[in-house]
């Protein structure tokens, strides 16, 4: 953007707003009025429906520039703690800082952003009258400070009081309720009413008391230039005294400093760079590392799973070998046993067909029948020396015949040696055949798995090594990146204070300076207003006629009447010498509310356009709100005359062509709720009161 002080050489007197700034609790909310070369904007318009913050805009532009009040609506009241005004005038920027309930106004010489290279001057808000006030300080951009009003303009020796900031933005902003109202000049108040009339004629230089007024002013602003000059001296010799650094040396200083800082910038954010790079190298060896541990975890385990499994099987398998022994014992056993039974008749030594057996209580041999106990107690005792035989044979299998194999062929050996009779045997014969198949599976896996073993240790040897390389290169890459960095940054962090400190020193240094320049400044500002007032003092006689000033703001007025397109009001359009306007023969206050807003703003834009064109101690900059009220459409309109959407289009034409044309160098600022088209290229803000599309008002984040 441009320096805003190439603006000000084209500002030959008054004000041009570029940014309002509320200062918020959370965050700050601002408006802003330039163009893109950072200078400010011809016309700019402020748009959006209802209840989103448009007028608070202007009324809290007026506030900063000391207005009484500012708008107490419930967001502002909770969010804004401060209005800060960007502007432009003929000497340089100026911005102003108000805080909200504040009574001190504090003035900066620099642009908003650069505020705080400056020290604030501040300004008491009351009386106007102080000769250090905002509204003195504002007033002295158009030369209208010190200028004494009568409180009964026909009485000569009436009491006077100062003319105010406040009452000068009369002509600077026409709010929504003086448009198209009675309101517009205060005709329900007398005093205002008379006051009105009052700062329009010192505006145009025309007003009543301007000799007496005019002498008064030279003798006070002859006293404050000697005040300030001597002010001046004091500070010049108390910087002497202190043996300042020259301000060119301390510029060069702070250059340097700033130029140090962006260096120092740079090298953090290219440093941030060089580490991110080896924080992702590092970070890859990490994962690869993070891998392997799970890869080393899961190859212990399954060594430890397989392990113990092996041995599980192997306790399996031992009590699988001495089931086969006991089995084999107990075939062994029927063997015996069989050999001591009766199979030869004794009679005839012949074999016996079937073996003798007690059926019931009678034996098939004899055929003798046996008493109960008898043959209870003697099978009782076969049953139990064939349990004493068994027992007896099967004995603990020793560790040198766990082998399968061996001991199957063993048994095989004792199958053949010791063949068996009977279903007994034959269902001993069959289990332990299904008993050596089961063994014979679980001994070949058992063998399988106690195989594998060496081969899962070495995997979990190998994964144990790949880890611990990886977990040293981890070591060795961030005891290698991190720390240089950390040095570095550290470094860095210490060369950026010290150019810090010497920044500030520069800087606190240059606001002395600065402060010896603003009050230099000021007394070659007061010379030169004090030079214009002799001026006008000597040709007070070419003064411009109160007749015809209200000629020419009659003329401008039906002039905007026709532009606008007035119906049927045939060039009738006047300004009277109460300021009345009036159409058709008839004051603005007889027409209907379409034809009274119509009036209005002709009526402000005459006095603006005319004020401005002739140079008259006008600001230069003025602020509308509503223009389309009760104009543009029947459902808005109470007239047919006044339902025409033209003429809303006819008047931003008209405002439009008068700043590139005469107007070339004021301002106007307007705040409406549906803009034409044509206006769309001159919109500033635009507030749409959905939180889901666009700004949603002024204070954006109260969306309830």
């Amino acid at each position: 953007m441009s320096n805003p002080s190439s603006a000000a050489q084209e500002l030959n007197r008054g004000i041009r707003l570029l940014r309002l700034r509320l200062a918020g609790v959370t965050r700050p909310y601002e408006v802003d009025l330039r163009t893109n070369d950072g200078s400010f904007r011809p016309l700019s318009v402020i748009a959006g429906p209802t209840n989103t913050g448009k007028t608070s805009v202007l009324q809290l532009i007026a506030y900063a520039l000391g207005a009484s009040s500012y708008p107490d609506h419930e967001e502002i009241v909770r969010q804004v703690r401060a209005a800060v005004l960007e502007t432009i005038t003929a000497d340089g920027p100026m911005t102003f800082e108000r805080g909200i309930e504040s009574k001190i106004a504090l003035v900066f010489d620099q642009p908003l952003d650069r505020a705080g290279d400056t020290v604030p001057q501040p300004h008491p808000i009351d009386p106007p009258s102080d000769p250090a006030s905002l509204s003195r300080l504002l007033l002295s951009t158009v030369d209208l400070q010190d200028v004494l009003l009568r409180v009964a303009p026909t009485q000569q020796e009436s009491a006077t009081h100062v003319l105010s900031f406040r009452d000068l933005m009369w002509l600077c902003m026409l709010l929504n309720e003086r448009v198209g109202s009675a309101q517009l000049l205060f005709e329900g108040n007398r005093d205002k009413n008379r006051k009105l009339l009052q700062v329009v004629d010192a505006v145009f230089g025309v007003h009543a008391n301007d000799g007496a007024d005019l002498a008064s002013r030279i003798k006070n602003l002859n006293d404050d230039l000697a005040s300030a000059r001597n002010e001046l001296a004091s500070l010049e010799q108390f910087i002497r005294e202190q043996d300042a650094t020259p301000r060119e040396q301390l510029q060069e200083v702070l250059e340097d400093a700033e130029g140090q800082l962006a260096a120092i910038r740079d090298a953090v954010h290219r440093l941030d760079q060089q580490e991110a790079t080896s924080a992702e190298a590092t970070a890859g060896l990490r994962n690869r590392h993070q891998r392997a541990a799970h890869a080393t975890v899961r190859a212990r385990q399954r060594l430890r799973d397989r392990e113990a499994l092996v041995s599980r099987y192997a306790s399996l398998r031992a009590q699988y070998s001495d089931d086969i022994r006991k089995l084999t014992l107990l075939k062994q056993a029927g063997s015996v046993f069989d050999h001591l039974s009766v199979t030869v008749c004794p009679a005839c030594l012949n074999t016996l067909p079937t073996p003798p057996t007690v059926r019931g209580s009678t034996c098939t041999l004899c055929e003798q029948a046996l008493p109960a106990a008898v043959t209870a107690t003697s099978l009782g005792a076969a049953a139990a020396l064939r349990e004493i035989a068994v027992a007896g044979l099967a004995q603990p299998v020793d560790e040198q015949n766990a082998d399968g194999h061996q001991l199957g062929d063993h048994d095989h050996e004792l199958d053949e040696s010791l063949p068996g009779d009977g279903s007994a045997h034959e269902a001993i014969s069959a289990e332990l055949a299904s008993t050596r198949s089961r063994f014979k599976e679980l001994n070949d896996y058992w063998r399988e798995l106690a195989d594998s073993l060496p081969t899962l240790r070495q995997a979990c040897d190998q994964a144990s090594t790949t880890e611990a390389e990886l977990a040293a290169q981890v070591d060795r890459g961030a005891s290698g990146t991190v720390t240089p960095y950390v040095a570095a940054r550290e470094d860095l962090a210490v060369q950026r204070q010290a150019v810090l400190v010497r920044r500030d020193r520069a800087t606190a240094a240059l606001k002395q300076w600065r402060s010896l320049q603003l009050r230099r400044r000021r007394a070659e500002q007061m010379a030169g207003e004090l030079a214009g007032l002799r001026r006008e003092s000597r040709n007070q006689s070419d003064r411009p006629d109160r007749d015809a000033v209200i000629t020419a703001l009659s003329a401008r007025f039906r002039q905007i009447l026709n532009e606008v397109g007035y119906p049927k009001h045939n060039n009738t359009g006047a300004i009277d010498a109460k300021l009345v306007p009036s159409a058709r023969m008839r004051p603005f206050t007889s027409a209907s509310s379409g034809g009274q807003v119509l009036q209005s703003l002709a009526w402000v834009l005459a006095i603006f356009e005319v004020g401005y064109e002739t140079g008259a101690h006008h600001p230069g900059f003025l602020l509308i709100d509503t223009p389309q009220k009760n104009l543009g459409g029947k459902a808005a309109a109470d007239d047919e005359e006044f339902a025409d959407v033209h003429l809303v289009e006819r008047f931003y034409q008209h405002v439009i062509s008068w700043l590139d044309g005469p107007g070339r160098g004021a301002q106007i600022v307007i705040v409406d709720n549906t803009p034409p088209p044509i206006a769309e290229p001159h919109i500033a803000a635009r507030f749409t009161r959905d939180p889901h599309h666009g700004r949603f008002g002024l204070i954006d984040n109260e969306t309830g």
